[in-house]
């Protein structure tokens, strides 16, 4: 999801059935942000790249595919405000986000 300042929290729909996905953000400059929105919201920062190696003035949530495919109104208004959307299952796509996939894992073991 694009981010280009810290309202970014504001943009993302509620992720339903009490599930708690992770959040990458993509610029420190995109923080901080008020956490309790985010957590009433299902969210939880993951990670933030750092000014020497920004990914960019965006913001990645991890979702997993049943619950795309559960909820697919949920899924189409976060697919509305994307910029990009990757399939993990692409072998190229793991190896070029592999330091950001695994913030989300780590952080989802956490949960």
């Amino acid at each position: 999801m694009s981010a280009p300042d810290r309202s970014w929290p504001g943009r993302l729909p509620r992720v339903p059935g009490g599930t708690v996905l992770t959040v990458t953000v993509g610029h420190p400059e995109l923080l901080p942000v008020a956490v309790d929105d985010l957590v009433r919201g299902g969210y939880r920062i993951a990670g933030v790249a750092t000014e020497r190696r920004p990914v960019g003035r965006n913001v990645d949530v991890m979702v997993p595919a049943g619950l795309r495919l559960e909820q697919p109104e949920w899924w189409q208004e976060l697919a509305l405000g994307a910029e990009r959307i990757f399939d993990l299952r692409l072998g190229p796509v793991l190896r070029v986000l592999a330091a950001e996939i695994d913030l989300h894992l780590r952080a989802r073991a956490a949960v």
